[in-house]
């Protein structure tokens, strides 16, 4: 009978040591690797290498998008590394990082909370997590603005491999409400903890299977992030607000509630000291605050 795998099943098969990848220099040249990238993605045609720098990057990002990752479609480790080089050098020079740890301290009953508006894939932190889908290998649809693509395309194509692996020893999809972990590659975060969220295929009835699922979400990744021990803070994206049709207002309450109420209990237990909530509109940013606001002033 197959079951869903643990983190004791899979941290064998991949590498999850943070990956020290070093940063480029910024007059390095960016160009001429993209050129050369793209060269081996369209093999030789002179019409392509005199399409511009930003066509050919959009080229390769197409490319990685609709990868499939199976061992036999893996590329040489000379253009792995050309793509963590390329990577990197966007991070480093073409992006601005925002640290957590210098996040200020928003609501002073929950020191441990923050509320972000920004780009989860430029945020310093231990641990980040992504909402995928039921294959875990990420969005195959180059044009799709969806987090998860968004996290593997600054990641890299080896997060992908990392999720095939995991997912080829499950032998079947990923259920509501567990989560997985991986090492984030390219990204500013060390960790990605990748998880899948109740789908309500724009239903206004939600269940309490529906709130079940989603808090357990937040659960299965709280948890991971302790058993993995050495993670002291970790982001949270909106999970299932998006594509997945969840009301971003019951969203936003289970998700708070569900983290505050984890925290208290398991405080004693985990190193984790900082959760980020990361909004992407204003609009979810002022939900989350207000939201975070009346709770505080319920427990006084």
């Amino acid at each position: 009978m197959l079951r869903v795998l643990t983190f004791k099943d899979y941290y064998s098969l991949i590498n999850l040591q943070p990956t020290a990848f070093k940063s480029t220099d910024k007059n390095s040249n960016y160009d001429a690797i993209v050129r050369q990238i793209a060269e081996y993605f369209s093999g030789p045609s002179n019409s392509f290498s005199r399409q511009s720098i930003e066509d050919q990057r959009a080229f390769i990002r197409h490319i990685l998008t609709i990868r499939d990752p199976t061992p036999t479609n893996r590329y040489s480790s000379q253009i792995y590394d050309l793509i963590d080089q390329m990577l990197t050098h966007e991070r480093d020079h073409m992006k601005i990082l925002t640290q957590a740890t210098k996040l200020p301290i928003q609501f002073t009953s929950l020191p441990y909370i923050r509320v972000w508006r920004g780009d989860i894939s430029t945020l310093i932190i231990d641990a980040i997590v992504n909402a995928g889908n039921s294959n875990l290998l990420g969005c195959f649809q180059p044009t799709h603005l969806c987090i998860d693509n968004v996290i593997h395309a600054a990641a890299g194509p080896r997060l992908r491999d990392d999720c095939y692996t995991i997912m080829a020893k499950q032998r079947q999809p990923e259920p509501v409400g567990h989560a997985k972990i991986t090492i984030g590659y390219n990204l500013p975060s060390k960790c990605v903890l990748h998880t899948v969220g109740p789908q309500l295929f724009h239903s206004t009835h939600i269940t309490q299977d529906n709130v079940r699922e989603l808090a357990s979400c937040y659960e299965a990744c709280l948890n991971l992030a302790t058993e993995i021990n050495t993670i002291t803070s970790i982001a949270f994206c909106c999970i299932s607000t998006g594509l997945f049709a969840f009301p971003a207002d019951h969203a936003c309450r289970i998700a708070i509630e569900t983290v505050i109420n984890w925290f208290q209990q398991q405080k004693s237990n985990t190193k984790l000291s900082l959760i980020v909530f990361d909004v992407f509109s204003l609009e979810d940013e002022q939900r989350y605050i207000n939201e975070l606001t009346n709770f505080c002033k319920s427990r006084k």
